[in-house]
């Protein structure tokens, strides 16, 4: 009994021993680490960085989210925590611009790192010599300059909307382009430059990348007219007309509607909406004379029937904006009122009122279709890679004109909407009228709604674009975005409201790898107490079997045992570390 108390004692104190050893260990694991952790910091904290700051104009965006949007860059070296680059609105000079905005106005926005100057710098100016902020006009020339850090570059060239472009000179580190023809169907126009380096390396910089906007408001031009009919007392009538124009303005405007051979000059009652770039007109305006300048109005259209051709011209200061044409049908219905009177009770003729009851009460559905695009498959979560350009586009298949109330769109995780980059069939919103932004979890949800409805004709289409980022905490990979259209009428089929589009989000988008880390088998609860049981079964099994004894003796005997054991008689016994030194003397001896 005596010896298995000793022996069961020594195994105790074995594994004391042994646990002291594990805690010595972990502690200098613990300092070694914090240590490299603080000479990591150090080097990083002395690693020498740029940083910049830019201009940006608030009539092209209020946000200092892309640096794409800046016209003017100035940058600084410095470490992490001292780099300082310094902008003020007093070194502008307003008379050196392309734009209206007063000199106060200008954003001044900030980035703490740029992770390459090859390219230093970039102008983009008109013939004038005007710096541009952000915005042209179609019919303008620009000229784009841009400067790289070094001459030894090869093969410098201009990217413009993503297709290479050879430049006009090349001066040493300085190549120039110059650019005419915007061209009227292009809304944005996206420049940057690019060069070799001796390693066959392309290099680049934010600095030298431009988003410039061509803007399309002061382009007049009508773009469509919609008549919405109706048949009331065996006569089709107008319930409503709708002129959408570009270069609408808020001054003197008449609109004049021609079919067969009259002409309706009307010079009041119309909502004139410049922001929307519409025109509204309601049924009671549109049969009220006093609207128009002769004696006439649409009652004229009583003397027709079958399809007839109606435009609408707007004119604007005595200055036509163009002209719009679309046909409506005007049906006479028979009167039946007087082929018999007399009261019945056939059953024939109740079957027949019954199903003329039906059909008069028939709800017409609406058909709409809906796609969703994006213009970048991959986003990295940096600028200037981290932003896409969502479309929305809604189709009406319908056979008439239908109507649609909000549009809603449902961002990925991570991702936000870019203030102000709403357009609608390419041309700007405010935000202010259409768009509600509402935060959900670490996403939003985006809803665009007019004060009334978008009216659609039969065939036509509704475009919607719009920019979003890819935050910090998007997640790699997949990515869906989903929008959903809510019309004015019972849809015919619901499933065509919805479209959504993938964008994935990755590291390095050159490089994509969307796989998901491993989960370590420490990072979840149960796997903790799971390890934790097995290390409280595994000493017990140690303590009570044959088995611990074993163990225990061998490691007993161990030189490594034995040294750590002289170890710690040395530190915390001195009078029996020199008593087990004799004894090893005397074994030695023999």
């Amino acid at each position: 009994m005596d010896q298995q108390k000793k022996k069961s004692k020594k195994t105790i104190k074995v594994l004391l021993i042994f646990l002291a050893i594990l805690i010595l260990g972990l502690i200098g694991a613990v300092v070694y680490f914090y240590l490299s952790g603080d000479i990591f910091q150090a080097e990083e904290e002395e690693e020498i960085i740029t940083c910049g700051c830019y201009y940006v104009d608030p009539q092209v965006t209020n946000s200092c989210t892309d640096t794409q949007r800046a016209f003017k860059f100035n940058t600084s070296k410095g470490t992490l925590q001292e780099c300082s680059a310094t902008c003020s609105t007093d070194d502008l000079s307003t008379s050196s611009l392309y734009s209206t905005t007063p000199q106060d106005s200008y954003l001044i926005c900030t980035t703490k790192n740029i992770p390459s100057t090859a390219c230093s710098a970039m102008e983009i100016t008109t013939e004038d010599g005007l710096i541009v902020t952000g915005k042209i006009q179609p019919d303008e020339t620009i000229l784009v300059t841009a400067t790289f850090d070094s001459d030894s570059y090869t093969d410098p060239k201009f990217l413009i909307n993503n297709v290479p472009t050879e430049p006009d000179t090349v001066n040493g580190n300085v190549i120039t382009k110059t650019i005419s023809d915007l061209g009227e169907d292009n809304s944005t126009l996206q420049i940057s430059a690019q060069a070799i380096n001796s390693t066959g390396d392309t290099v680049t910089s934010i600095i030298c990348k431009r988003l410039i906007e061509i803007t399309t408001t002061a382009k007049a031009g009508v773009s469509s007219l919609v008549l919405d009919t109706y048949t009331e007392n065996n006569q089709t009538k107008v319930l409503s007309a709708i002129i959408n124009a570009a270069g609408l303005e808020d001054t003197d405007t008449t609109v004049k509607f021609s079919f067969e051979n009259n002409t309706l000059t009307m010079t009041d009652g119309f909502e004139l909406d410049p922001t929307r770039g519409r025109i509204s007109i309601t049924e009671v305006e549109l049969y009220d004379e006093d609207n128009f300048s002769g004696t006439d109005s649409f009652a004229l259209l009583s003397q027709y029937t079958g399809e007839i051709e109606v435009t609408a011209e707007i004119i604007q200061d005595s200055n036509s904006l163009g002209s719009a044409t679309t046909t409506i049908t005007l049906d006479e219905t028979e009167d039946t009122t007087d082929q018999d009177t007399t009261d019945t009770t056939d059953s024939t003729d109740q079957d027949t009122t019954d199903e003329t009851t039906d059909d008069e009460t028939t709800v017409e559905e609406s058909l709409f279709s809906v796609s969703k695009t994006s213009s970048e498959t991959c986003l990295e979560r940096v600028s200037p890679d981290n932003t896409t350009t969502f479309t929305i586009t809604v189709t009406n298949e319908r056979d008439s004109t239908d109507t649609i109330e909000s549009i809603k769109d449902k961002l990925p995780l991570g991702f936000t909407y870019v203030s102000g980059s709403s357009k609608l069939n390419g041309n700007a919103i405010a935000d202010s009228v259409f768009v509600t932004t509402t935060d959900v979890g670490e996403s939003q949800e985006i809803v665009w709604a007019p004060e009334d409805s978008w009216s659609i004709t039969s065939n036509g289409t509704l475009t919607i674009e719009f920019n979003a980022i890819a935050g910090s905490n998007s997640l790699t990979g997949d990515n869906l975005n989903e929008v959903i259209v809510t019309p004015t009428e019972i849809p015919e089929d619901p499933s065509t409201l919805r479209a959504s589009v993938e964008v994935i989000v990755a590291q390095d988008c050159d490089d994509i790898d969307t796989s998901v880390p491993q989960t370590g088998i420490f990072d979840t609860t149960i796997g903790r107490i799971a390890v934790g049981i097995g290390i409280i079964l595994i000493g017990i099994i140690i303590y009570n079997t044959n088995q611990g004894n074993k163990l225990a003796h061998f490691i007993i005997n161990t030189n490594a045992y034995k040294d750590a054991e002289m170890t710690s008689y040395k530190i915390f016994n001195p009078k029996r570390y020199f008593e087990e030194k004799i004894l090893q003397r005397r074994e030695r001896k023999r």
